[in-house]
């Protein structure tokens, strides 16, 4: 194949690229460097087809090979750094991020990169200030505008993240993320500029189906917001059907996973006898959009305790030592979770990654939701840390998953009918961990937390065997950031009008409404 042949094929990768085809890409460049090693645009391509799926380590390696042949290839280094941060190896990414900035001062890419690490890692005025670096190198890049918008916003400076989000779409009316932004922020009314906006972009504007669910969802927060529910529920069924289009989820990958937990733990698992220290972590779980914000605001106005968010590590410790393809558990599950090397090498990880938060703070919350999948794990590896159970009516709860869209790992929220037996699968699987965890688990009802907050907290506090602090009552003005749609509700003090929320959505919503 002569070089022209070679550079034809690229170009039909690239192409393939575009529109997602990502699996056939993998496959047909793998084919391809076999006979042309020399092309390292190649590596480059199957990497980020690699990051695009998931397979992390696979995109680092390829990334690495690429770099042999070219070690001064910036793009791929970014890449590289990018596979690294997705790896949770912050340390390694920042080196790399900080070399390329020393190669090439003017590469915007790595500034608004090494913003987004430290975002992750709760560092927000570093990021911000690398956001405001790339401004100056470039005042007319909606990315850097989009990452300032949530930057602040998860600061809870929402007047700041609505300038940032407007900025982005001054320059690019696509970039709909921004349009989201907005929508969280703001009440609407019939008058408001965004809302005629969003009624035009779905008119008017050439939007490809990402886009549209963005617009789809934003539209339906207006309008609920303005009272006109039937509209909100037309927007809000689209946006969803539209989204669950764009993933590949099956409820009974879950179903299977559940199934294998409770196989796995109705066994008796022989405790680990070295760990009898004090597990200063907080884990707090349940169903996303039960309260996990809100509680996490409450705990982290004591002075005792760093705010850590939904963090990523348990999950990834999990996944890469116990889950197989298929979302079976490894048959060698008890056998890792009753050798003390092994659980020692896992614990460690966990605890590793959370000096990334650099806090002399005694206790840290990990406030990721889907943790209550991993409960047992949890009790093996961590059995004096606490771990608090939010709950909430459940209609009202999976109407408001149902309303939002979240980054990754929640695919099931985009469909009534998954929502509803996902919902049921929790159900099952908190009942299971309550036989066998009953006094360890601590359950906070978000309608109780709500009509009787002092109590509620004050009870909490307790739980987490700390000493009370008032300022747990003014958990509202608790500056700790965070990182979800939840900002704007956990920055509010306590108000009821959640507590019905479904009411109105009954006569639309009719599969939660019937099967829950």
């Amino acid at each position: 194949m002569n070089n022209s042949n070679v550079s034809n094929q690229i170009q039909i990768l690239f192409n393939q690229f575009k529109v997602r085809n990502f699996e056939l890409v993998i496959s047909k460049t793998k084919q391809l460097i076999k006979h042309h090693p020399e092309y390292v645009i190649l590596y480059n391509l199957l990497g980020v087809s690699y990051q695009n799926i998931g397979e992390f380590n696979k995109a680092k390696e390829n990334f690495i090979e690429g770099l042999k042949r070219d070690m001064n290839n910036i793009a791929m280094m970014n890449n590289l750094a990018m596979s690294y941060k997705n790896l949770l190896k912050y340390d390694e990414a920042e080196n790399l991020y900080l070399k390329i900035i020393k190669k090439n001062k003017n590469y915007i890419n790595a500034y608004v990169n090494l913003g987004n690490l430290n975002r992750d890692i709760n560092n927000f005025d570093e990021a911000i200030k690398l956001y405001n670096e790339a401004l100056k190198l470039d005042e007319k890049n909606p990315i850097i505008y989009y990452s300032l918008s949530l930057a602040h916003q998860g600061l809870g400076q929402f007047e700041k993240s609505i300038n940032y989000a407007k900025k982005t779409l001054d320059l690019n009316p696509n970039f709909t993320q921004a349009d989201h932004v907005i929508s969280h922020s703001t009440t609407y009314t019939k008058e408001n500029e965004h809302y005629k906006n969003l009624n035009n972009k779905i008119e008017t504007l050439n939007l490809n189906e990402n886009e549209k669910i963005d617009v789809y969802f934003a539209l339906s927060k207006a309008e609920e917001d303005i009272g006109n529910i039937k509209k909100a529920s037309e927007n809000l069924i689209i946006g969803n059907k539209l989204k669950k289009k764009s993933v590949n989820y099956k409820i009974s990958q879950d179903t299977n996973l559940f199934n294998n937990i409770k196989k796995i733990f109705n066994k008796k698992i022989k405790k680990n006898n070295k760990n009898l220290n004090e597990d200063n972590i907080i884990f707090i779980l349940g169903m996303p959009r039960s309260g996990t914000s809100l509680v996490e605001q409450i705990i982290t106005s004591h002075s005792e305790v760093f705010g850590g968010g939904e963090l990523p590590i348990l999950s990834n410790i999990i996944k890469n030592n116990f889950i197989l393809n298929d979302n079976d558990l490894t048959t060698k599950t008890i056998e890792i979770l009753e050798n003390d090397s092994s659980l020692e090498r896992l614990k460690n990880e966990y605890l590793n990654y959370l000096k990334y938060f650099n806090t002399n703070k005694k206790f840290i919350t990990d406030k990721a939701p889907l943790n209550f999948r991993w409960i047992g794990f949890i009790k093996t590896l961590f059995p004096n840390a606490k771990i608090i159970q939010c709950t909430r009516d459940p209609k009202n709860n999976c109407l408001s998953m149902f309303k939002n869209l979240f980054e990754g790992g929640l695919n099931f929220t985009y469909d009534q009918e998954d929502l509803v037996n996902y919902y049921k699968l929790y159900l099952e699987l908190m009942d299971f961990w309550k036989s066998k965890y009953n006094s360890e688990i601590y359950e906070v009802k978000y309608e109780k937390l709500i009509q009787n907050n002092d109590d509620e907290i004050k009870n909490l506090i307790k739980f987490c065997n700390l000493n009370w602090e008032e300022k747990c009552l003014s958990f509202h003005q608790n500056k700790t950031p965070i990182k979800t749609m939840s900002t704007a509700q956990a920055r509010k003090p306590i108000y009821k009008s959640s507590l019905k929320s479904f009411e109105k959505y009954k006569d639309y919503l009719t599969t939660i409404e019937t099967k829950l």
